[in-house]
């Protein structure tokens, strides 16, 4: 090539260069109005201002937080739309269309007109309050102000109500004045404290502890209490000196105690809630905390209501106001102007299968039970957990009906035997209940070191033989017992609340099997399922437990039960079944409810050994039904089953008869 055909080319390169460059500033910088107002509609739309498409950058970037801080925050999500523009003498106004969407997908519309203005080549959009919405004047921001809906209450059968909003007072200690009352020294007030205790039952030590760390003003919470409850002592504490109260409502169940830890507690949202909560909740939100009111906090606290506002902007605190005794109206802040109200919304019931009669029958019962007790009681024919009971003597309880672990010791008895009959065993088969029986090395032997001897079958389930059960062990395979065991339904299944059922080994090791079969060893079970061990026999067919019938837990479960396996029940043998957990009942270890009214009582007592004491401590328990009610008792570290479990079962079926 030339000298002079490189240059031309020299020449040419650098005229597409320019052309190019030329081409892209057209349409890349704001050169027409249209492409200026689609760069602040991307940043409006966005809600990031970063183009330098604004005529005063930093300036719009302060006013657009300042404006929409707050609705930003609360709304879920936001859509700014360039719908046109139009010319106006030497500017052009570009119409927006603003769409904000709140958490429950609810929307709120509006436009707004933004001025865009030439300068030399160049276009620019000017952010004015006005833009971000039209009331909007100087000094004026949008706010967000939410209010919660009233809480759905819980329901149980029959639609009667378990669970809803009713009155409470807190009682509190203002330190300062508690101080006062002393006359100023800081073991003051000590007949207060003292008056307190004895009124409410309280935990003094830790009262003094949470006064002595708080702020002299802070209100320091002693006791929430029902509004009946706190009128019974209001005449003794209200006058107290350092006292505080303060009024309001909250969930309640129908009585104090009511099914306590499975209906569970509702409270002020936390600060760490609402922080987390990404603009759902306020300090005023009331929120699930256990049980129930937890699995289901969503539906049953529902949205309340969200109303938009227009109001003036908080002030810097080295803004100054007008002067002292000036006549001016600066300074003063003009009233809030509403400008949208989205729909407000209360939350749903949710109805459960808990029977109300059965419930506090449960309740009374387990009351009775002088160590940590539950009772669990499922109607057989539908499965219906009716009554959820949990007391502790010695202060608040948790679900352990539905979710304690424990070995269940002889009531597995019915899982373990159900697996004998269906394995050729009958209630006539002789087996040998000796004092002591050992399994490669390890002994087992009865309660009280018990001998029946060479007996029927019948006889060694009703005086509950551990050694006839250990001995026939090899009549059974591990896993034969644990499939007798899912077909009594005690597999694993979806409450929609905290739920656990139980744990049953399909090991073939001959001392775990042995242990096995006595509800021993590996062997671990909730009273829930040791209640749905029960049902199933009492309705010859595997039951699958139901607590909640509407609404939807946090697993989205709607309380639809989900059963790992469904083993069938042998007709026969479930109907032996039957007669044998009667025969415990009207002579074997469980005699004590063979006079209580109503239809025959079924059932089978347990003495279940944990720990590592000499000699064991024990659980008791009971597993039985009478006609359409099926239970299950555990007294924690109760001894033998007949001694405590068994007098709480017939409580519980004398109350309901």
């Amino acid at each position: 090539m030339t000298k002079k055909s490189t240059t031309w080319l020299a020449i040419a390169i650098v005229v597409v260069l320019l052309v190019g460059a030329g081409t892209f500033a057209f349409f890349a910088l704001p050169l027409k109005a249209e492409t200026a107002a689609e760069d602040a509609t991307a940043d409006l739309n966005s809600g990031t201002i970063e183009s330098s498409v604004w005529s005063d950058e930093k300036t719009a970037k302060k006013l657009h937080e300042l404006v929409l801080g707050t609705v930003a925050q609360s709304m879920k999500k936001r859509s700014v739309e360039l719908t046109g523009t139009e010319k106006h003498g030497d500017d052009v106004i570009a119409t927006l269309k603003w769409t904000w969407t709140n958490q429950d997908g609810e929307p709120w519309e509006y436009t707004s007109e933004l001025p865009l203005h030439k300068r030399g080549l160049l276009w620019s959009a000017e952010l004015t309050p006005t833009v971000l919405h039209p009331d909007l004047d100087d000094g004026r921001v949008l706010v967000s102000q939410k209010s919660p809906g009233e809480r759905g209450a819980i329901l149980g059968e029959d639609e009667k109500e378990l669970m809803t909003e009713g009155p409470v007072v807190d009682i509190g200690i203002h330190p300062a004045k508690l101080k006062e009352a002393g006359g100023g020294n800081s073991e003051g007030g000590q007949d207060t404290l003292t008056t307190l205790q004895d009124e409410l039952d309280i935990d003094l030590k830790a009262l003094k502890e949470r006064i002595d760390k708080a702020e002299p003003e802070q209100f320091v919470p002693v006791i929430t209490l029902r509004e009946s409850d706190y009128k019974k002592v209001k005449d003794t504490i209200h006058s107290l000196p350092g006292t505080v109260f303060n009024s309001h409502t909250q969930p309640l169940s129908r009585k104090k105690g009511f099914a306590g830890p499975t209906l569970g507690t509702a409270g002020a949202a936390s600060a760490e809630e609402v922080e987390a909560s990404d603009g759902k909740l306020t300090g005023e939100s009331v929120v699930g905390k256990s049980g129930i009111q937890k699995a289901f906090d969503e539906d049953l606290s529902g949205p309340g209501s969200e109303a938009i506002y227009i109001a003036d902007a908080e002030k810097d605190s080295g803004d100054e106001g007008a002067g002292e005794g000036s006549d001016s109206d600066e300074g003063k802040a003009a009233e809030p102007v509403l400008v949208h109200e989205f729909p407000d919304h209360d939350g749903e019931d949710i109805t459960t299968t808990l029977n109300v009669g059965v419930q506090e029958a449960a309740d009374e019962a387990a009351a009775t039970g002088k160590k940590p007790t539950a009772l669990v009681a499922i109607r057989p024919s539908d499965g219906h957990i009716i009554a959820v009971a949990n007391q502790d003597p010695e202060g608040a309880a948790w679900d352990r009906a539905l979710t304690g672990q424990y070995a269940p010791g002889s009531v597995f008895k019915i899982a373990s035997g159900l697996a004998l009959l269906e394995s050729g065993v009958d209630a006539k088969t002789t087996l040998d209940c000796p004092k002591t029986t050992t399994v490669d090395g390890k002994s087992f032997k009865n309660a009280e070191d018990h001998v029946l001897g060479e007996v029927a079958f019948e006889d060694d389930f009703a005086e509950s033989c551990n050694t006839a059960f250990v001995n026939a062990a090899e009549k059974v395979s591990a896993s034969d017992v644990a499939n007798a065991a899912s077909s009594l339904g005690m597999d694993d299944v979806d409450l929609g609340v905290d739920a656990k059922m139980a744990t049953v080994p399909s090991e073939d090791d001959a001392v775990t099997h042995a242990a096995q079969m006595i509800g021993q060893g590996k062997v671990n079970s909730s009273p829930l399922a040791v209640a749905v061990m029960a049902a199933s026999v009492a309705a010859g067919d595997t039951v699958d437990p139901l607590l909640i019938v509407s609404g939807e837990s946090e697993d989205e479960s709607g309380g639809e039960s989900e059963r790992k396996s469904s083993q069938v029940i042998d007709a026969d043998a479930v109907t032996t079944m039957q007669k044998l957990m009667r025969r415990a009942v009207t002579d074997g270890t469980a005699d004590a409810l063979k006079d209580v009214p109503g239809e025959p009582v079924h059932g089978k007592t347990g003495t279940a050994e944990y720990g590592g004491e000499t000699p064991p401590r024990t659980h008791s328990w009971f597993a039985g039904y009478q006609g359409d009610v099926a239970v299950a008792v555990l007294v924690e570290d109760g001894g033998f089953g007949a001694e405590a479990a068994v007098p709480v079962a017939k409580t519980f079926f004398t109350e309901l008869n």
